[in-house]
């Protein structure tokens, strides 16, 4: 997706959402939980999803390996799969057994979850300037941002224990921005512009 295409595609945003608000709402409360979760216990949260990465992973490479043994026990070779398989089973052992090693993949994935997500917001709250809303998007791309940085010189200087709290914080302002977001989108339009 380019900024190009992000004011077009949020032309119908608030339309969609007064649409269909329940899955916004359910999305709204896992970032507000996951963000709660990350926040409390940044260093065993890490290591945790770090580990069940790697069986995750690993899980994947298995079973791609068993459809590709089926689909070569009936006369087709797919190289591709084999490979892939190969491919995530190896790193999927590699992370569980080096849970350090994917803790860091995950502050990584983070990292760039928190700069696409920001991104994506400053965009809508840049488009949805008139509503009322738009300020939440700006203040949660900040708060998007600032974790970004934060956590990337804090990873990089060798303490990525600390990003916790502040990807917890991001993701909490995400979601309470799809709350205000749901809540704008199910006011009139004479009061969705205050």
């Amino acid at each position: 997706m380019t900024t190009r295409a992000l004011p077009h595609w949020s032309d119908g945003l608030i339309s969609d959402i007064s649409a269909r608000p329940q899955p916004v709402f359910f999305a709204a409360l896992a970032f507000i939980l996951v963000g709660a979760v990350v926040a409390v216990a940044p260093g065993p949260t890490g290591i945790v999803l770090g580990g069940t990465s790697g069986w995750v992973l690993w899980v994947a490479g298995v079973t791609i390996l068993s459809i590709w043994l089926l689909l070569l026990l009936g006369g087709r070779r797919l190289r591709g799969l084999l490979i892939a398989g190969a491919v995530a089973a190896a790193f999927g052992t590699l992370l569980f057994y080096s849970p350090r090693t994917g803790a860091f993949a995950v502050v990584i994935l983070a990292i760039s979850t928190l700069v696409v997500d920001g991104g994506i917001q400053l965009a809508l709250a840049l488009k949805l300037r008139p509503a009322g809303v738009w300020r939440w998007l700006f203040a949660s791309a900040l708060a998007s941002a600032v974790a970004a940085i934060a956590v990337t010189g804090r990873t990089f200087a060798g303490a990525a224990s600390g990003w916790g709290p502040l990807v917890g914080m991001a993701l909490i302002s995400s979601g309470l921005v799809l709350v205000l977001l749901t809540w704008t989108a199910s006011r009139p339009a004479s009061q969705a512009s205050d």
